[in-house]
């Protein structure tokens, strides 16, 4: 794992784009995620290739994914585990939160193996090519003791 920077923004692009097709921010945009405070973003690596990232912002003791994705080529290997997990050792208590698409079964179960538990729906939140789709918000109690037994 690296830390992503605004010299990142093209990567970060890119790996969006691929794997969120018609969905996906611009560098510009990815430059203003990074500058924004409270902003952290990782990027995995397969030795030199970045192939997946995880962006989070928080505040306080609660913090927000953002936006995770992994390229196509590199999915179903545990990238978006290890960025997970990556995340949780850099917060230290309270609460991470996320949203995902009711229909997006491989993520919601990749969320559910980390004990995120549904708090609210967004209804139609997410823009599909066969109309809209709405969004769970999830929500993960973090506690020192959960982070090391994560580890």
């Amino acid at each position: 794992m690296i830390a992503a920077d605004p010299s990142h923004s093209e990567i970060l692009a890119a790996i969006h784009r691929a794997a969120m097709p018609g969905d996906s921010w611009s560098a510009d945009a990815w430059r203003c995620l990074l500058a924004a405070p409270g902003a952290r973003t990782r990027i995995a690596m397969d030795g030199s290739v970045p192939v997946g990232f995880l962006h989070l912002r928080s505040t306080g003791d609660e913090a927000e994914v953002v936006m995770i994705a992994t390229h196509p080529s590199a999915q179903r290997r545990g990238i978006a585990t290890a960025l997970l997990e990556d995340a949780l050792t850099g917060l230290g208590g309270g609460a991470l939160f996320l949203e995902v698409s009711e229909r997006n079964d491989a993520a919601r179960a990749l969320y559910a193996r980390f004990g995120f538990e549904p708090v609210g729906r967004r209804p139609g939140y997410y823009r599909t090519p066969s109309g809209r789709q709405d969004a769970l918000v999830l929500r993960l109690g973090i506690s020192d003791a959960f982070v090391n037994q994560r580890r």
